[in-house]
């Protein structure tokens, strides 16, 4: 008997996820049609997810591969917790018992236990089948992308060293001498890989090189692309002397008849000075004969064929694009104005001037014999770079000495002995243009807004570099080591840490584990298993994490208490669910896993928890920090998980019995105005009060407001807005820019969406009866009626919050001309949700699956952002051209009227009473009964 009603129980509670009351009649019952059409969703998920599998490239070196897999790895993961993290938002009143579970129950012989037990199974049930249907492709193709062969390999810890304060220079040498240990003993400086790496460091006026390895304190290096560096400071001389000016276009430097003038804006100088020219990082000319030497046949004639051919027009949505065309071009071109080659330039601009003996492009016989052996990642001898046209981009040789001194010029340009080079050196500082939140540009040097410090590095095939100076702490320091930069960069890692240390920060750690070899038929099936147990307790975690919350609520708070903060709680967790995914780096970079194995914002982020227990379980001794955390974790959720759904069962059941599920509102608490004729202000009255007392609407509106939420900070915050458009101000938020005039324009689309996706589904489908008794009809009427209430509950307060904002922190010219625009874009979108069979918004039956504007608005998601972006940059354009803004005014407007105009039209034509259901039902049944009364008789 106990068995039969666990089954009966089991089965009743796992199809409670849809409440099948607020469904048509058409659709009442068919649970399993609706588990289906989920099923489906989550099935084309994972067939998306697992189309980059099959491009998956295991050629690549063994540490670009290990952060690839580790990107995917992470993505998969996070896009697990937040699947079933909405999963269990959106049953977040099937998870416990509700009043009307237990009023039925509450009466037969069914035992606590089994109730208790066939919950428990109904969820697990649920979740399982989530994380099942997910990955049921996904989890097939992406262990075989993983399972690639490659030996074991050393690899950085990402974890950061003790801060120990600021360390001096006089200081520095036995500090590096501990924290490299590891590194020099069995790393990347190990006896054997003829490696050698020489560091210099300069604080308050005290400087020190020491080296390590193969190296020595004359030894010259490659210094790559900090050489675009040396090329923006003779830029900056030769402004300084008239030569050059910084808006000249760099066509007028060629040679005459190189290129042609183009149509519409040219590229400048400091275009290419700040990597905004447009051009791309290579050009397609670029065939090199030697590949061990690639750019040493690449001459002057090339590049002015190329720029010939390529023209020299600077696109108009030209944004941040490293390009060492670009600087070669830059380079070229100022020793073709002082009518010299680039090396002997270099010597008259810069080395010559700063006494920098070492610096140079061609080395002279002595040099030569002090030019260190490069080498590749895997420690093979590899031949130098000689480069002729591109020079300028990553031509020069170095000494650490000689670094230095570079860089303390830089820092105290005052104590130059030309005014002139002390002007050219500041005004290479100034901060140019926008790179990437938080980091800009000068004349090449990049300015971490955080750190305050100025830097670049640079790589070739057999060296890499790092440079940076801090003239607010007056340190710099450089690194120059005698390998490629590999997957992990061993000079950036070392640049890092010397930072860290000169700044008395908490620095990168030095130390390194062994990632074992992989590869197999025991290594996919390994993998296999540990990609579906990662997945399974990442969405058990979250699970947890949400139930969890709910039951101590519960618990903690007295009934009334608790119903009235449920509704809160759930859309503060679909909030930080849906804000956390899109705002947390889903590649996992070095930084990214350094900042998450550390003790700031990203140490809380549980997706890289279980990124860290991914390598754990798959043999690999790397992210353990972040492994432990995901054990702790989710033990913590999972006993504390327990707990409260037990003692929901043994202390709750009497009050959801004995209290109501609905807590009395404060009398007189809204008092609402009219909103027109008695029609309007009853339909716009009856929404507004339902969206504020109906918890299952005020969800389903959170989560389009939250996707827009989202995507607008994501917009607000990352370099998107600036690959769309050139030119935005890179202060935001005191001047019209693209990105905050389109995050105001995706909000008033998901609000007016949103809106109309909950007018379709009713409040309480069995109560639509008092609307079907009154005579209101469906035409004019009516849709003035439902137009009322989707102003007053989207567009309205979209526009009002935008206007707040707007005028808040922008002149109030091109605010009120925003405004305008997005008022007319809100009325267009509320007449095409407008559409479509007259309804009463909360009043009419629901049937899943029928194509609505809100599905289609899903679909076709992608396709509008690209839209509103590009109309957002051509907005921001016509605020300073009356006749383009007056042309996007004239289309709204038209747009507008004839939405509006179709609306009202199909309307009108409509003589039928109000639809409450999806599909109408016209047809007459007959009792076959006789007119007279009598019974028919076969």
């Amino acid at each position: 008997m106990e068995r039969a009603q666990f089954r009966v129980l089991y089965r009743e509670f796992l199809f409670c996820m849809f409440d099948v009351e607020l469904l048509s009649s058409h659709a009442r019952g068919d649970a399993s049609t609706l588990l289906g059409q989920f099923a489906a969703l989550l099935v084309f998920l994972s067939l998306g997810f697992s189309l980059p599998a099959l491009g998956f490239d295991g050629k690549m070196p063994a540490p670009l591969f290990l952060i690839g897999s580790w990107s995917a790895e992470h993505f998969l993961i996070a896009t697990t917790m937040l699947v079933v993290g909405l999963f269990a938002v959106l049953s977040w009143n099937s998870t416990f018992p509700d009043r009307r579970d237990l009023m039925v129950i509450a009466p037969l012989p069914v035992r606590a236990r089994t109730l208790f037990l066939a919950k428990i199974a109904a969820v697990g049930t649920a979740l399982g089948i989530t994380v099942a249907v997910l990955h049921v492709i996904a989890g097939l193709a992406w262990p075989l992308a993983f399972d690639k062969q490659f030996p074991a390999q050393s690899m950085p810890a990402l974890t950061s060293d003790p801060a120990i304060g600021p360390v001096e220079a006089s200081q520095f040498q036995s500090v590096l001498d501990h924290d490299m240990d590891q590194m020099l003993r069995a790393g990347a400086l190990a006896p054997g890989t003829g490696a050698g790496v020489a560091i210099g460091v300069s604080k308050h006026g005290v400087r020190r090189v020491f080296t390590y390895g193969t190296a020595r304190p004359d030894s010259l290096f490659e210094i790559g692309s900090i050489s675009k560096t040396f090329t923006g400071l003779v830029l900056a001389r030769m402004i300084k002397q008239g030569k050059v000016s910084l808006g000249e276009p760099v066509r007028e430097l060629l040679p005459g008849g190189t290129v042609a003038k183009p149509t519409g804006t040219e590229i400048t100088l400091l275009d290419l000075v700040t990597q905004h020219s447009g051009l791309p990082r290579m050009p397609n000319n670029f065939h090199p004969a030697d590949k061990t030497n690639p750019y040493a046949d690449y001459h002057a004639a090339d590049l002015y064929e190329y720029v010939a051919q390529r023209g020299l027009r600077k696109p108009s949505n030209a944004s941040f694009l490293y390009s060492n065309l670009g600087f070669g071009l830059l380079g070229q071109a100022l020793a073709d104005r002082a009518g010299t080659n680039y090396p002997t330039l270099l010597e008259q601009e810069v080395a010559g001037p700063l006494g920098l003996r070492n610096t140079t492009i061609s080395l002279s016989p002595e040099q030569q014999r002090r030019f260190i052996q490069g080498h590749d990642e895997d420690h093979h001898a590899v031949h130098a770079w000689d480069l002729d046209a591109l020079a300028g981009a990553g031509g020069i040789r170095s000494t650490a000495g000689d670094m230095l001194t570079y860089l303390e010029a830089n820092l105290h340009p005052e104590k130059l002995s030309s005014a002139e080079l002390r002007a050219a050196v500041a005004s290479s500082h100034q901060l140019r243009a926008d790179v990437a939140p938080g980091l800009r540009i000068a004349f090449a040097w990049f300015y971490n807004l955080h750190a305050g410090t100025y830097g670049h590095n640079g790589a070739t095939q057999g060296y890499s570099s790092f440079a940076f100076f801090n003239p607010k702490d007056d340190y710099a320091g450089v690194v120059l080591l005698n390998s490629g930069p590999g997957g992990f960069s061993t000079c950036d890692l070392l640049g890092a840490h010397i930072r860290g240390r000169l700044a008395g920060e908490r620095p990168i750690s030095l130390k390194s584990v062994l990632i074992p070899a992989s590869g197999g038929v025991f290594g996919w099936m390994r993998l296999m298993v540990v990609y579906w147990v990662t997945m399974c307790t990442a969405g058990v975690f979250i699970f947890c994490c949400v139930l969890g919350l709910q039951g101590w609520a519960a618990q903690l708070l007295p009934r009334r208490y608790f119903l009235r903060a449920s509704s809160f709680l759930q859309l503060a967790v679909f909030c930080i669910l849906v804000s956390v995914y899109f705002l947390q780096p889903i590649v996992a970079t070095p930084d990214a896993i350094r900042a998450a194995q550390g003790s700031g914002l990203m140490a809380w982020s549980p997706s890289y928890w279980f990124l860290g227990l991914f390598q754990q379980l798959n043999g690999s001794p790397a992210l353990r920090v972040l492994a432990s955390r995901a054990w702790i974790g989710l033990a913590i959720v999972v006993c504390g998980t327990v707990a409260a759904y037990a003692l929901s069962y043994l202390r709750s059941l009497r009050k959801i019995v004995e209290e109501p599920d609905i807590v009395t509102g404060a009398r007189g608490a809204v008092r609402l105005p009219r909103f027109g004729t008695a029609l309007q202000t009853a339909v716009v009255q009856f929404s507004i009060r339902t969206l504020l007392r109906s918890r299952q609407h005020r969800v389903i509106l959170a989560f389009y407001l939250g996707i827009g939420f989202a995507l607008t900070i994501y917009l607000l915050k990352s370099p998107v807005a600036k690959e769309i458009a050139n030119g935005s101000t890179s202060d935001p938020w005191h001047e019209p820019s693209m990105p905050l005039l389109a995050s105001t324009i995706i909000m008033m689309g998901f609000c007016v969406v949103g809106t109309r996706a909950v007018f379709a589904l009713p409040l309480d489908l069995a109560a639509n009866w008092i609307f079907r008794i009154t005579p209101v009809r469906g035409g004019s009427e009516c849709l003035s009626a439902c137009r009322r209430a989707i102003w007053a509950l989207s567009v309205v307060p979209v526009w009002i919050g935008s206007a707040v904002l707007l005028f808040s922190v922008w002149p109030w010219r091109p605010a009120l001309e925003h405004l305008l625009i997005l008022g007319l874009i809100g009325v267009t979108l509320a007449e095409f949700c407008l559409q479509g069979t007259q309804k009463l918004p909360f009043t009419c039956s629901w049937l899943p699956g029928k194509s609505n504007f809100h599905i289609t608005f899903w679909l076709c998601i992608a396709l509008i952002l690209q839209i509103v972006l590009r109309g957002a940059e051509f907005e921001r354009q016509a605020f300073n051209d009356h006749g383009r803004y007056g042309l996007i005014v004239v289309v709204l407007i038209t747009a507008a009227a004839v939405a509006r105009w179709r609306t009202s039209q199909k309307a009108d034509s409509e003589t039928a009473p109000l639809q409450f259901e999806e599909e109408p039902s016209w047809q007459m049944v007959s009792l076959n009964l006789p007119s007279d009364g009598g019974v028919r008789t076969e």
